[in-house]
């Protein structure tokens, strides 16, 4: 184990995570004081290779609580810190060095607890949703978590605001529990779904907590119908102003409007959106959810209308907290607003979608192809008003800004889009750009293909 001024404990509470507890231990196994791991009753490889690694394993017994597993965690932590993240949960290499001297600058101020990015990453570590998280705090009487399931730390049964320093902007902890089966997915959602209703029991009118069941019951196939009624239970009684940040009723909205939109239910749907959209109106995934449901029904202008709204809303406002959905599937979002564009007949702004789209990614074919098309249906659409548009000569031009020309690979697959497009004056024109040898080996290639580009 490192040292350093400041000594930081790492705990965590496991069960059953013999395929992360390697990585999850790794990250700091030379830079914190000591490795804590509760384990509440794993059947496979966790402890043994969690003692394997080094670090210092408890058993607890479980009583559907995991606030007082954490809290069993902590009084067993001797660190001035803690650094308490889940199994899933860790710090890559480039953010793991950066904690030691942030906390040492922090323990000469009054602030104890520090506030991180939280990042969503798939397999391969590419993040696509973000958020924060209160996971790094320091060892101190009082300060315990509440609450049997999604649990929060508190100061002496009172709000760690006061007392909290936002390291959002320094500091990043990447979360991969995401991808779980569907069995998995549904055996959660029905231990949630218990321990939740206990919850309620003590606290009958925690709307949080009454979301979190709308998402138990959500993650439990055929069980969309008590989603909703816990969901609509939830906005009933959350109160008339609601903070820009709250994650959790946020997603109580747009799962009840996604919901809505499975049952084809557009009226209800929208006054669930009016709501959403005058408590958190810097929530930019209500307005995905209603763009998709309208380009579903084939109505466009609807359709571009909220799909760019959403994206409006996530340029200006980000995505810290906010825009899970959205952030989830941006290029997937651009591609439809393109659609959206081209469908209504808006050829210019169906371009700039696309040309937003290939400058982060230039190798999209179909969202060339849907480019080429807007400009050809634009040639031939001003052909007939005796208007000027831009000719292929002109688009091969622009596609220049794009791509590089001087590379037989863009040309040709440029060259295969324009087909695909069936925007023969542009084929012509690109054809023109190869040699009489390069053409020979494209042609023989798309006969060898059934001419399919």
């Amino acid at each position: 184990m490192g040292c350093a001024d400041v000594r930081l404990s790492q705990c965590m509470i496991v069960k059953n995570e013999e395929t992360n507890i390697e990585r999850a231990l790794s990250w700091g196994k030379d830079i914190v004081y000591e490795q804590i791991v509760v384990d509440t009753g794993s059947t496979d490889r966790t402890v043994e290779l969690a003692r394997a690694m080094g670090a210092k394993v408890y058993d607890f017994e479980w009583i559907d609580d995991f606030a007082a597993a954490k809290n069993y965690a902590i009084s067993k932590a001797s660190g001035e810190w803690i650094a308490f993240l889940d199994a899933d949960e860790y710090f890559p290499p480039e953010e793991a060095e950066k904690l030691m001297p942030l906390l040492n600058k922090l323990a000469r101020t009054r602030y104890y607890v520090m506030l991180t990015s939280w990042m969503h990453v798939s397999r391969d570590e590419k993040i696509f949703a973000g958020g924060v998280q209160t996971r790094i705090f320091k060892r101190m009487e009082g300060l315990r978590y509440k609450k049997r399931i999604h649990e929060e730390l508190e100061l002496n049964g009172g709000s760690i605001v006061e007392c909290t320093v936002d390291a959002s902007n320094e500091l990043a902890i990447f979360h991969s529990g995401y991808d779980l089966s569907s069995s998995e997915d549904k055996q959660k959602g029905e231990r949630n779904a218990r321990l939740i209703l206990m919850e309620l029991e003590e606290h009958p009118d925690d709307y949080d907590m009454m979301g979190y069941l709308g998402d138990a019951y959500y993650s439990i196939r055929d069980n969309n119908e008590r989603a909703e009624e816990w969901y609509r239970k939830s906005i009933d009684r959350m109160p008339a102003h609601i903070d820009e940040y709250d994650v959790r009723s946020a997603v109580t909205f747009w799962k009840l409007m996604t919901i809505l939109y499975k049952k084809n239910d557009e009226q209800a749907m929208m006054e669930i959106y009016d709501k959403a959209i005058r408590l958190i109106p810097k929530e930019c995934d209500y307005d995905y959810v209603a763009g998709k449901f309208y380009v579903a029904k084939q109505d466009f202008k609807k359709g571009a209308y909220h799909l760019a709204r959403a994206l409006q809303i996530l340029d200006k406002h980000g995505s810290v907290n906010r825009g899970e959905l959205l952030t989830g599937n941006l290029q997937g979002t651009w591609e439809l607003l393109a659609m959206c564009h081209y469908q209504n007949g808006d050829l210019d702004q169906c371009v700039k979608c696309c040309t937003a789209l290939l400058k982060a990614d230039r190798y999209l074919m179909s969202t060339l192809v849907m480019m080429l098309c807007a400009f050809k249906w634009d040639e031939e659409r001003d052909a007939v008003k005796a208007a000027k548009a831009a000719d292929a000569a002109d688009v091969a031009m622009f596609l220049g800004t794009l791509y590089d020309m001087n590379r037989l690979k863009d040309r040709i697959f440029i060259l295969r889009a324009a087909m695909k497009a069936d925007y023969g004056n542009l084929v012509k024109v690109v054809r023109g750009t190869c040699s009489q040898e390069e053409l020979q080996c494209f042609d023989q290639s798309m006969e060898q293909r059934g001419r399919q580009p």
